[in-house]
């Protein structure tokens, strides 16, 4: 999904949390340094800090940041990962698919 009125990279605080559109959160705290927003991801079942690089980014970035909501308790420069999949998933909410039962 495209979002014409995103947060640019250049107004983006470093270690602050925002609301994002993106493939696999929908909030991140930002990381100036690699361009993207550190995010918890969920794949197999498996709970893990992932980078999700912002949608002007030339790495193939599709995180657009639409809000900003505070500033993250973190360094960015060293994130423990277990303290920050724990303050991440507070604003994740359940996350948890069930896919459907088949008929028959």
């Amino acid at each position: 999904m495209y979002i014409k009125n995103y947060i640019k990279i250049p107004d983006l605080k470093d270690g602050y949390l925002y609301k994002i559109i993106a493939r696999n959160a929908s909030h991140g705290i930002w990381k100036s340094d690699v361009e993207g927003f550190i995010i918890s991801r969920i794949k197999f079942g498996d709970n893990f800090i992932f980078e999700e690089y912002h949608y002007d980014c030339p790495a193939w970035g599709t995180a657009q940041p639409i809000e900003e909501i505070e500033e993250s308790p973190f360094n960015t420069e060293s994130l423990k990962e277990e303290a920050v999949l724990e303050y991440l998933n507070k604003f994740e909410g359940d996350r948890a698919y069930q896919w459907p039962k088949r008929k028959g």
